[in-house]
Order: C-alpha cells, then structure tokens, then sequence
C-alpha cells in the first residue's frame, strides 16, 4: 500500500546518532510512513547502524559521492518519494512522538494549504530551548503565513521553518530538486523555505513542538560557509513568481543573509573583501541598513564579531 509521507534521512557520517534518529521516526503514533534513508557516500559504519533496523518501511538508497549539505541527497529523496507528503528528519536529530500525527491534523483542518511546518526544539549541551517564532506564537494556534509575514518574521530572527519540521504536499511541488544542490555548502535551506512559500504563496504553521536538533557550542563548522552569491541571486531567481511589494520585502531579507554569509566567510578567510558585501547589497531598498553593515565591516574582526552576537544577545 502507497504510504502518505515519505521521510527523508540524509546520512553522511551519522554513525553516532543515525540510530536515535531513525527510532524517532519509527516511534511515531501515525504510522503510515515510509522512510527514505539516503547514504551520502558514508565512511564510516553509518549504514550498519541502518541495517539493524529490520522494518519493511524503511528503503535506503546510496549516493557515490557526498554532497555538501545534504542537499543532492534530499532531492535524491524527493525523487524517490512515493508518498502524498514529504518530509525531512536530519540523521542527528530527533521527532517528538506526535509530530506526524499532528501534521496531518493541521492538513485535514487546512486542506488548500500544502506546506507545513511546527515548533522546533534545540539542546545545547543539554540546555533546552524552544525556536524564537514558537516562543511568539505558540499560545496562539495555527498561523496563516503568506510570504511577505515570512520575510518580515525572518527578518527579526523569527523563522517559521525549519528541516525537521516541514512537510510539502508532493503534489504541489514544482520540481524534484528543491534544495539548491551545487550552488551551496551551508545554509541552503533557508534559500529553499523562501523558495517554497513563494511558489505555494502559502504556509501554515502548527503549535505543536515537531523536533529536537542537538548541538554542541564547542563545535564549529570550519569546512564550510554559506553562499552570499545563492542569497543574492534568489531575488532573480523568484522575480517571476512574486509581485513588487513582495520584491521589496525579499531584498530587505537578502540583505540580511548576505550580511550573515559574509559574516561566516570572514570566520575562515581574511580575505574577503568589503567590497564583496557592498556589490551582493541591495541598497535601494534597505540603504541605512547597508550604510551601517559597510561601516561595522571597516573594524577589526574581533571587534565585529562581539558587536554582532551582542546585537543577536539583545533581541
């Protein structure tokens, strides 16, 4: 029998943490699933781990060459879905019991609206703490996102996506490649929610608490950094797809991840130029804004990097 959600699980090099991973799926109390384990060309002994899981939902599929951020295995993913939903579980991560179950209540009570998402959970060296937009309006019930309340929400730090807790309509999808494979190394997927919403035109998110994402503080990323070219290009990208206010919205949020993307590319190479930031700016929509990143770029480094998570710290 055809299954309703497909779940994707990128693995590369989980071996540690695939296992809770998968049995956060399994454990789940709407059963009619399949999971889609992708193997990102691991080397380590990640797939043993998969194989002793002995249920009949479970297919893995193989890549021969890993992909950076998971993305090509996602679509891989995607591709292979036989499911009416879609949806995705990181292979360090964890769902809450009742996530699917609560998902599909919130697509039988909003049937015209194909993309949901939920709350999301963090822990940080075991310190529990519930994602900003949940915090705003998780007291609140669903809420009706349209792209410009995704944007403006995003721009104040209050994301209403995220991997572990969406689920797309399979049918609704525009293509099978959605997340931006070859164009990015991290942070892709915030390309890809704005890229979702703006062609589904709109969202719902549900109050429940969907997943828990575990991270450590003492581990930072030196392999990879995020594209300030991809955030810059994704107002091309979507100009056919939405209308000028909804332009003018989007460049304000571009201009906030390219200052990011340049934030973490300055982490791994001083020499990066503040010209690169000045040309990937929109400065006709935001020009104060830019005027005060371009100004903050012209200080040391470390100087920068305490403004900012002083700034992050006061929100």
């Amino acid at each position: 029998m055809r299954p309703i959600i497909s779940i994707v699980v990128p693995v590369y090099n989980k071996e540690n943490y695939v296992s809770r991973s998968i049995m956060s799926a399994l454990d789940q109390t709407y059963t009619e699933f399949e999971i889609i384990v992708v193997d990102d060309a691991s080397t380590d002994s990640s797939m043993e781990k998969v194989e002793e899981f002995k249920d009949s939902r479970i297919r893995v599929l193989h890549r021969s060459q890993p992909g950076p951020g998971g993305y090509a295995a996602r679509n891989y993913g995607i591709r292979e879905a036989r499911g009416s939903w879609i949806a995705f579980l990181d292979a360090d991560d964890a769902w809450f019991p009742e996530h699917l179950a609560q998902s599909m209540r919130i697509a039988n009570e909003f049937p015209e609206i194909s993309l949901i998402s939920a709350a999301r959970m963090s822990d940080m060296d075991g310190a529990m703490k519930l994602d900003p937009f949940a915090k705003q309006f998780i007291s609140q019930g669903p809420q009706i996102l349209y792209l410009s309340d995704y944007l403006e929400f995003a721009c104040k730090g209050l994301r209403a996506m995220g991997t572990n807790s969406i689920l797309i309509k399979r049918e609704a999808l525009y293509r099978n490649s959605i997340f931006p494979e070859g164009r990015a190394e991290r942070s892709g997927d915030l390309y890809t929610w704005v890229m979702l919403i703006a062609r589904m035109k709109l969202m719902v998110w549900s109050p429940h608490v969907a997943s828990i994402s575990y991270r450590q503080a003492s581990f930072v990323s030196r392999n990879s950094v995020p594209s300030m070219r991809l955030f810059h290009e994704m107002v091309s990208d979507l100009e056919p797809y939405i209308d000028e206010c909804q332009s003018k919205a989007l460049k304000k949020y571009v201009n906030r991840m390219v200052k990011y993307a340049w934030l973490e590319n300055k982490k791994v190479s001083t020499n990066i130029e503040v010209s690169e930031l000045c040309r990937s700016f929109y400065w006709d929509v935001d020009l104060i804004y830019c005027c005060k990143w371009f100004l903050i770029s012209l200080l040391p480094f470390d100087v920068l990097v305490s403004l900012h998570k002083r700034h992050l710290s006061s929100r």
